[in-house]
């Protein structure tokens, strides 16, 4: 039976801040390697029973580790596991139950999915905990974005040296794309061309794309004068999304203020 380690609880890596993202490393209890003592390879025969040298696992969990890193995963999130989801509610367990199902099932291309509801949901900690899993569990690269971040860092390649290919290209070929807080932000028509051009091309691509929105998906409730998802987006977007992803309500109250239970303090 393998004891579980207290550092990474068997998940080979563990993150630490760095800057405003995560990085990761290789857990102590992988050092030294008992296969190669850190050579980084073992010998195998091969058919013609010549002895070759062959990468060891350790070598996996370093890839591994530096995916997670690239993955951008905010540093808000670095309890975010699926196993750290807290299922205190039906409609929570329900939205585990998918994203546990979607993390295990996951292959290339299939339609992702659309977390959707008020503040202080889950929305962000499950996708982010989907992309863990992937990256970890089953070596598939990921990435997470906020959108309004990405808007920001095109700006400032209107005056740079750096060009916006140069940011939305490698967002367009990562077999996992997480689009955080979508809607979010003034919707000047630039930042609606961005965002459809980003969608469509994985669209195209048949990549899967995981989003996020505090926006109303369908024809369900809203307060007076609150816009929809489809309003915030518009038609286009909207159903490049309806064919892509999966869209799972998120209805709950804020678990934020539950957790905490105090009212919010004026400055």
């Amino acid at each position: 039976m393998t004891r579980e380690c207290g550092v990474c609880g068997n998940e080979r890596v563990v993150v630490t801040p760095a800057d405003d993202a995560l990085s990761a490393t290789p857990c102590v209890c992988q050092r030294p390697c008992s296969q190669c003592g850190d050579v980084g390879f073992t010998f195998a025969r091969d058919e013609q029973g010549y002895e070759r040298a062959v990468p060891c696992a350790c070598r996996e969990v370093e890839k591994r580790a530096r995916m997670l890193t690239e993955a951008n995963l905010p540093v808000r999130y670095a309890r975010a596991r699926l196993d750290t989801f807290e299922t205190r509610e039906p409609w929570q367990g329900a939205a585990l139950s998918l994203a546990y199902g979607f993390a295990r099932e996951f292959e290339a291309g299939v339609r992702g999915l659309l977390f959707y509801g008020r503040s202080g949901t889950g929305k962000t900690h499950l996708s982010a905990s989907i992309i863990r899993y992937l990256v970890v569990q089953r070596g598939i690269r990921a990435r997470f974005i906020e959108f309004k971040h990405l808007i920001s860092d095109l700006r400032e390649t209107f005056s740079g040296p750096t060009s916006s290919s140069s940011l939305t290209t490698p967002l367009v070929l990562v077999p996992l794309l997480v689009i955080d807080e979508l809607g979010k932000g003034a919707r000047r028509e630039w930042e609606q061309d961005v965002l459809d051009e980003l969608v469509s091309r994985r669209y195209n691509a048949k990549r899967t794309t995981l989003f996020t929105t505090n926006y109303q998906v369908g024809a369900g409730a809203r307060a007076p004068g609150e816009e929809s998802l489809e309003e915030r987006v518009g038609t286009r977007i909207y159903s490049r999304l309806a064919e892509m992803c999966r869209a799972h309500p998120m209805n709950g109250d804020d678990q934020r203020r539950a957790t905490d239970g105090r009212p919010l303090q004026r400055g």
